[in-house]
């Protein structure tokens, strides 16, 4: 395994196969190998496919490592097998490891050192855009709306499901309080870039933006590990930030045996000028179809999202005042979340209010989620109905709205349920539980409103919920 080995593109990998690369000189003193640990629903080819992430390890004397994971499988699969194969790459090189680990890598490399024992072999840990605590778009991915993309697409898998924000707030304590947490240091990055509309980062960007800043799949907020050291947010995207010319300069002084204790400076702001709320709408069809949504007197921009399982469908958005719009851009997703899907968006300024109306027409037969984001004044902002309430200067004191509650529950048996609410219950069995809440109403104006709501709850044996 001393040799440099690249796979072709269209061959496959086996999870747990592990190899080093080069070192054309000699190896830099007091530097420590490398192994870099690949992310969701992709393989060590991320590394080096269109990436130079190597040859920057190289050309500063750094050995290097490689290792394919299940790109589908939870923290507790991926660490039991990092955990194994992180010994024998200790024995190779006799001497500890560093690791520098993309997005959901960082959380399965915690789960091999917390939970499977593997501390003794790594020294260091740097996390690239990890979504430590979880991630809106697995929350999406499982959601009511997103069942027929999901189902069409075949990706509801564990992977995706263990980064659900609920479940991973179960993870985050049974880690953080075990003993074991602080024994291998940490060292994070975030991104706060995540492109122009033609970018395939761009929808998942605008859809995080309702939880803070992001690099389009990730949010800063979740990048951060409580008692992890942040060496810097910059502007990087979710691709970007794991690529050797725009990340290495940062990561290589956290090779050598000495490091200097890293203190962020960097503050997320907390302004904003406006809000983003959001309607999901979701389903199958052949043929053609037609979605209608009301858009209300607050909204300042509207943002077209369909995600589909085919790149050819004929989208037309029509307005209320008859006014046609097709120009949709079309990308592949990369936020890892739907993998193979397809994003067909379009943004218009200023829409008059009224019922809009969304048809589409397709020879075959396509698996669609619809999300629609409604950017909004922050003064006339739809509250959060997630506790039953609405408190807003676009309403009138009085209740006007409804609320229907969807619950897509995954039990440990591997049953699937599901159920509808009129309100949450206080008690849930153990297991994920992704909650949708369908809201719609009239503003005090009189115009119609609908917006969605998705969370995720996850209760564990003793009954505790997150």
């Amino acid at each position: 395994m001393n040799e440099k080995f690249f796979k072709p593109a269209n061959e496959e990998v086996t999870p747990g196969e592990w190899f080093t690369g080069e070192v054309e000189g000699d190896v830099t003193p007091n530097s420590y190998p490398i192994l870099f640990v690949h992310g969701i629903n992709t393989s060590s080819k991320t590394w080096l496919l269109d990436n130079n992430m190597d040859d920057k390890a190289n050309e500063h004397g750094f050995e290097t490592a490689f290792i394919e994971l299940y790109p589908d499988e939870d923290m507790w699969k991926n660490g039991l097998l990092l955990a194994e194969k992180l010994k024998e790459i200790y024995d190779y090189f006799q001497e500890k490891i560093v690791i520098v680990a993309h997005s959901k890598g960082g959380v399965d490399i915690q789960a091999a050192l917390v939970h499977f024992g593997a501390t003794p072999y790594v020294l260091r840990v740097i996390t690239l855009s990890t979504p430590h605590n979880g991630s809106e778009l697995a929350d999406l991915a499982f959601s009511k709306w997103a069942s027929w993309l999901s189902e069409g697409l075949n990706i509801k898998s564990n992977a995706v499901s263990s980064l659900q924000t609920g479940y991973m707030k179960a993870f985050r304590q049974l880690t953080d309080e075990h003993k074991d947490a602080k024994e291998v240091p940490f060292y994070t990055f975030g991104g706060t870039e995540w492109g122009a509309m033609n970018s395939e980062l761009f929808w998942g960007g605008l859809y995080l933006s309702r939880f803070g800043q992001s690099d389009g799949a990730v949010t800063v907020r979740s990048s951060r590990l409580l008692y992890g050291n942040e060496v810097m947010v910059g502007d990087w995207s979710h691709k970007t930030i794991k690529e050797g010319t725009t990340v290495f300069s940062y990561i290589k002084d956290l090779v050598m045996e000495e490091v200097k204790e890293t203190a962020s400076a960097y503050t997320e702001s907390l302004l904003q000028e406006s809000e983003t709320s959001v309607l999901h709408r979701g389903g199958s069809y052949l043929g053609k179809g037609v979605e209608r949504f009301p858009v209300d007197e607050r909204v300042k921009e509207l943002s077209i999202d369909w995600i589909s399982n085919r790149n050819d469908t004929a989208l037309t958005l029509k307005s209320p005042h008859h006014t046609i719009y097709k120009s949709f851009i079309t990308t592949k997703d990369a936020t890892g979340f739907f993998p193979n899907a397809y994003h067909h968006s379009i943004l218009i300024s200023d829409p008059p209010e009224g019922e809009w109306s969304l048809h589409f027409e397709n020879s075959g037969n396509e698996n669609y989620l619809l999300t629609i984001l409604f950017k909004q004044d922050i003064s006339n902002e739809l509250v959060s109905l997630w506790k039953g309430e609405v408190v807003s200067a676009a309403f009138s004191s009085k209740k006007t709205y409804s609320k229907k509650i969807t619950i897509i529950s995954s039990l440990p048996s591997g049953e699937q349920k599901i159920i509808e609410a009129a309100e949450i219950p206080s008690q849930l069995n153990e297991g994920i539980h992704n909650i949708t809440i369908d809201i719609s109403g009239t503003t005090k104006d009189g115009n119609k409103f609908e917006r969605t709501q998705v969370k995720s709850i996850y209760v564990d044996g003793n009954g505790d919920m997150f």
